[in-house]
């Protein structure tokens, strides 16, 4: 293609990257979604937020490699947010160092780390403008750390494969590297990386920030497994952060371009199974019962929960997916609803709950949290949709969501 190299090729065959000047939006060439063919592929962006092409560091993320995390005993003795960084971070790595081919003022990764790292900032960049479209803070997660194939074991065993997350003690993200996702990697996945992103913005907003938010102390005495208030956490942000990613790329099916076609299919939001999204109190508690009673201290615990958490966090995000598809609304309404929940609306807001519940109780209870994203309904049209699908996918009545859903009648699709 008669590309111009951005680097200066040494006798050893080694690239020393050029630093060109970013002071402005820089065109390059990422791994993209294409909504027409419902796949990806190669396509030149405009990135308006990078401050160093090389590092690829900018506003929406700043992207670490070589870091090695560890979690083992020495967790035991920190009380602070230093003293557990200092306790985990068995090296902090070092800046990204991408390598670029240049034509005709386009930037060309040369090689897949470079394109993975250009797709995954690029990604970063998209859920950032989306969260400031719907009004959240332009200081939270500004540069955001980003831990790309980092070393990650808890004790001895090596949990850094195959995942993405948001590691919220660390206030950063981590992009794991891929052995058996042979599809598209989280890394490249724009609604990964976005639902993530929605997990950064829940810690933000909902928790303050905060590297050790107090509720885990107050719900958790002993020990969270039998506690509702966790376990719906867990499972809300899951949901959550899945609305946020498809509210961002405007797939709803974007988990299965990177995980096993059963799981994609199970979070696909364009699909509704009355088996699997209409819900109830009584059915979520049998569920806490059934995890404390089988699950309580034993290594299945987490093979359990870690599926089972998605499964019950699409039960809330196809809930809000649906609202997002009555007459007179759509699904930026529906997350403005959804972020303004988190802290906006006073003592109905998740945060004056979680901050004002001692035992995780309230926090476990379904209207709840209906209650408080219908407060942050942007309009009627769509206060009128939440409280619709709400009475239907979670068995709720309108006279338990309050004034707001008076007169307001289920739509009727659970039954």
């Amino acid at each position: 293609m008669n590309l111009k190299p951005c680097f200066l090729f040494l006798a050893a065959s080694v690239l020393a990257a050029c630093s060109p000047d970013v002071s402005g939006p820089v065109k390059m060439a990422v791994l993209q979604w294409d909504p027409d063919t419902n796949g990806y592929g190669l396509e030149v962006v405009e990135v308006r937020t990078l401050e160093d092409l090389p590092s690829l560091r900018g506003e929406a993320a700043t992207p670490i490699v070589g870091a090695s995390i560890v979690l083992d005993g020495r967790l035991n003795y920190v009380s602070t947010e230093k003293q557990f960084r200092d306790a985990v971070l068995d090296d902090p790595g070092t800046a990204a160092k991408a390598q670029f081919l240049e034509k005709d003022g386009v930037y060309w990764p040369s090689d897949f780390q470079s394109l993975s790292l250009a797709s995954a900032y690029y990604g970063f960049e998209r859920a950032r403008a989306y969260a400031l479209a719907r009004g959240v803070d332009p200081e939270a997660l500004r540069g955001v750390p980003v831990y790309y194939f980092p070393s990650f074991r808890v004790n001895r065993d090596d949990r850094g494969k195959d995942n993405a997350a948001w590691y919220s003690s660390l206030r950063s993200f981590l992009l794991f590297r891929f052995e058996e996702l042979q599809s598209i990697p989280l890394a490249m996945n724009q609604g990964v990386i976005a639902h993530e992103y929605g997990h950064g913005i829940f810690t933000a907003e909902v928790h303050g920030g905060a590297w050790n938010p107090d509720y885990v102390d107050r719900w958790c005495p002993v020990s969270c497994v039998d506690t509702a208030g966790p376990i719906m956490l867990s499972l809300l942000e899951e949901g959550f952060a899945d609305v946020w990613a498809v509210a961002t790329t405007g797939d709803p099916r974007f988990i299965g371009h990177s995980l096993l076609e059963w799981e994609g299919r199970g979070r696909d939001l364009n699909y509704f199974d009355p088996k699997a999204h209409c819900w109830s109190q009584r059915e979520f508690d049998e569920e806490i019962g059934y995890f404390a009673r089988y699950f309580a201290g034993s290594r299945e615990k987490a093979e359990h929960w870690g599926p089972r958490k998605y499964e019950l966090g699409t039960v809330w995000a196809s809930a809000l997916y649906g609202a997002s598809k009555a007459p007179n609304t759509d699904l930026d309404r529906v997350v403005d609803a959804l972020r303004a929940s988190y802290r906006s609306i006073g003592p109905r807001s998740l945060a004056a709950v979680v901050a004002e519940d001692p035992t995780g109780d309230s926090f476990g209870r379904l209207d709840t949290i209906a209650s408080a994203i219908i407060a942050g309904a942007p309009d009627d049209a769509t206060r009128v949709a939440l409280c619709a699908v709400f009475q239907d996918r979670l068995s709720l009545t309108a006279d338990a969501l309050g004034a707001a859903c008076s007169g307001v009648p289920s739509n009727g699709q659970c039954r």
